[in-house]
């Protein structure tokens, strides 16, 4: 008998004897698992809705929760202002009962220097576009120039009737 014949007769024989203890642990997790989120609760999203409407639905599933402002950010700027943006746990998602929820809502100050953040990328990304067209622009030119050059140094003229060198 071969060395892979006889370790793939001894692996089944091992399985055989450890398969079950294996399998009967592995349904024990499932079954906890499944019975420890029987009572899970659908979390509803509530993102873009007023702060107020927003914990009054969350206080409705009575979960524990906090309103936390968020940071200015370009992703604001054309947000509503005292309105939820982001929660965590996310919205949708099946949670214990006594999760605690964070939502995220942006204040009018909070969306005026986020708006004023994404002014400032939108003048950036203007200026860079301009300065890309003046390097073609110049590159334009100069390869004009050098071509214009090199025709006077071979002495070649344009002929103006058929715009054709001479």
């Amino acid at each position: 008998m071969g060395k892979a014949k006889l370790f793939g007769t001894i692996g089944k024989m091992a399985l055989g004897a450890v398969a079950p203890d294996v399998l009967e642990q592995g349904t024990k997790i499932v079954n906890d698992q499944l019975e420890k989120r029987k009572d899970y609760l659908k979390i509803p999203d509530v993102k873009l809705l007023d702060v107020e409407k927003a914990t009054a639905v969350i206080d409705k599933y009575n979960f524990n929760h906090s309103e936390v402002p968020v940071k200015a950010d370009l992703h604001y700027a054309d947000a509503l202002p005292n309105t939820i943006v982001k929660m965590e746990p996310k919205g949708n998602t099946s949670v214990a009962p006594n999760t605690f929820v964070k939502l995220y809502y942006i204040d009018e100050q909070t969306l005026i220097d986020s708006q004023l953040l994404a002014q400032e990328a939108e003048s950036k990304k203007a200026l860079k576009k301009q300065k890309t067209q003046d390097q073609i622009h110049n590159v334009l030119e100069t390869t004009s120039s050098v071509s214009a050059n090199i025709g006077k140094k071979l002495h070649l003229k344009k002929d103006k009737k058929d715009n054709d060198w001479v």
